[in-house]
């Protein structure tokens, strides 16, 4: 999406005033394994990479339909990285493995106004990781971080997180705030 072109009134003005979000958390990459699970379990399953290389290779006299339907998806994340990584939109985000919930966070902060906040629901390695460190950094230094509340997920509070994923609700702002509110190891809401 082009956000100046989807909403030119609001960036005429700046930006939004308010961007809340959930996004997806998701690392832009082609898991062969969850590609060929449902036509070719066998490969899905192999005991290894290598393995599971050649039995790909394999289909390209075998099965030459879905080797260039795995080929044609291998190269739209292909592309998609190349457009995160070099594009100048993901500068502190862009960068090793990447992960769609870090894209968002950094877009989240870039479409807010100078008055503008953001918050969203992301894991709580937004803070902790080394992929996202430049950011975090980033968001401390100008001040712009406002409270962060991590939550441990243990049990059934939050069925549909997986209970060894731990994440946060993150708010942040335009206008540079002179405290910061981290909380950490919540499990309950």
């Amino acid at each position: 999406l082009h956000w100046h072109l989807a909403f030119p009134h609001v960036f005429e003005k700046g930006g939004f005033d308010v961007v809340l979000g959930n996004p997806p958390w998701e690392h832009v990459e082609l898991k062969e394994q969850e590609w060929f699970a449902a036509k070719y379990p066998e490969i899905s399953k192999a005991s290894n990479a290598s393995i599971r290389k050649n039995m790909i290779e394999a289909l390209r006299h075998s099965d030459k339909d879905t080797y260039d339907q795995y080929l044609c998806s291998l190269r739209g994340f292909e592309a998609e990285t190349s457009i995160v990584r070099n594009s100048g939109r993901f500068p502190l985000c862009g960068k090793g493995r990447i992960n769609t919930y870090a894209l968002f966070a950094e877009h989240n902060h870039s479409i807010a106004n100078s008055a503008g906040r953001a918050g969203f629901i992301v894991p709580t390695g937004i803070v902790t990781d080394e992929g996202t460190s430049a950011y975090f950094r980033s968001l401390v230094r100008q001040h712009s971080l406002h409270k962060i509340v991590s939550f441990e997920n243990e049990g059934t509070t939050f069925g549909n997180v997986n209970n060894r994923q731990s994440f946060c609700l993150m708010s942040i702002s335009n206008i540079p705030s002179p405290r910061v509110n981290l909380i950490f190891h919540v499990n309950q809401p």
